[in-house]
């Protein structure tokens, strides 16, 4: 092999995987375009190692860099160069041996195996702050692999994709809501039994009430904005108005007490799911903003009706054929007939929803 004269190089470490090796690179993201300058995803299918690029995507990951310009984190791409490379150690020991740079010839093609969103959104989000040239992102190289072998490489980076739980995801976020719905159970002995903060889908097994998901989404609804100036004092009355609910709706409080499992509570009735949390975030709305005396009003909850088999309650609204139904339109018109156990009136949106239903039901 000839030396190469011209091309691009940095600095590398080698490794070996399955008896193959690649090279780690930092490489600063205003070089991204001049190393990947071929878009594999023109080809035909059978031609190609990567899927069809999604411009869907770029936006919000490209939001995600200039909103988050001090705290982004990114994970390594991963490509295959198609020509020559070469790597230079920076010496005999066995250490200095995987220690050098890496040399790419300027004719040979690179292609990303993993991470082109990633890559796209980094050149959007340059053209708006140059600064971000600078900075760096990792990339992994394989070298010398055929087209099928690459194909393989993509097949097996996705093979088992994990998607972070949304529970999970809201716990460990940063934002003015997350901030808010975490605080109140991390400050409540009583919420803290009730809520999982890891899982968003509870089995039946599962002791918990509902999920921090739910929690989260309930206080969107239970605070018309959520901010980083008002969350500090959105906590304690957040935390009293769902402490309050614990300790009133007597399901709950058996939940509270051990005495009952949430899931024994979720086979049965409604109100341990995320469709009437939220339905419960709503009609809290209403009590927070007009009635003083929102805790003697809500000594009505106890004399609902939760359980699913209520269909003159809850059939067709959070209930369809026994199941639960998860969906906004579920979340209001469940709400709406919380609100009318309640005594609240409902205002004219409201009452639209309530006649659309009604009439849908009687075309039944």
């Amino acid at each position: 092999m000839e030396k190469i004269t011209s091309g691009t190089s940095f600095p590398a470490i080698k490794g070996t995987q399955a008896e193959t090796e690649f090279y780690t690179v930092m490489c600063p993201l205003k070089r991204l375009r001049k190393v990947f300058t071929f878009d594999e995803s023109a080809l035909p299918v059978n031609e190609r190692a990567q899927r069809i690029l999604n411009p869907d995507r770029i936006p919000e990951i490209t939001n995600y860099i200039l909103n988050n310009r001090d705290a982004y984190v990114f994970s390594a791409l991963t490509a295959c160069i198609d020509g020559e490379s070469e790597f230079t150690p920076i010496g005999d020991s066995r250490h200095h041996q995987k220690i050098g740079t890496l040399m790419i010839d300027e004719d040979a093609e690179v292609y990303i195996t993993d991470g082109q969103h990633r890559n796209a959104a980094i050149l959007e989000a340059l053209k708006e702050d140059p600064s971000l040239g600078n900075e760096n992102i990792s990339v992994v190289f394989f070298v010398n692999k055929s087209l099928p072998e690459r194909q393989k490489i993509f097949k097996d980076l996705n093979l088992y994709p994990v998607k972070t739980d949304s529970s999970l995801s809201i716990t460990y976020d940063d934002s003015p809501d997350a901030m808010l719905s975490k605080e109140i159970v991390f400050q409540s002995p009583i919420l803290s039994k009730l809520i999982h903060m890891e899982k968003s889908n509870l089995g039946t097994r599962s002791k918990k009430l509902v999920s921090h998901s739910a929690l989260n989404k309930a206080n969107n609804e239970l605070f018309e904005l959520i901010t980083e100036e008002s969350y500090q004092e959105q906590i304690s009355i957040a935390r009293e108005f769902w402490e309050h609910l614990v300790l009133t709706i007597p399901a709950w409080t058996l939940v509270y007490k051990e005495q009952a499992s949430g899931g024994e509570v979720r086979e049965e009735s409604i109100h341990a799911h995320s469709v009437t949390f939220q339905a419960l975030g709503i009609v809290g709305h209403w009590l927070l903003t007009n009635d003083k005396n929102w805790k003697k009003r809500t000594e009505k909850l106890k004399n609902i009706n939760w359980s699913r088999t209520n269909t003159k309650d809850w059939a067709g609204r959070c209930v369809v054929n026994g199941a639960m139904r998860n969906s906004s339109v579920a979340t209001k018109l469940t709400a709406n007939k919380i609100k009318q156990h309640l005594d609240i009136p409902l205002n004219d949106k409201e009452q639209a929803e309530e006649q659309k239903f009604i009439r849908s039901q009687q075309s039944k």
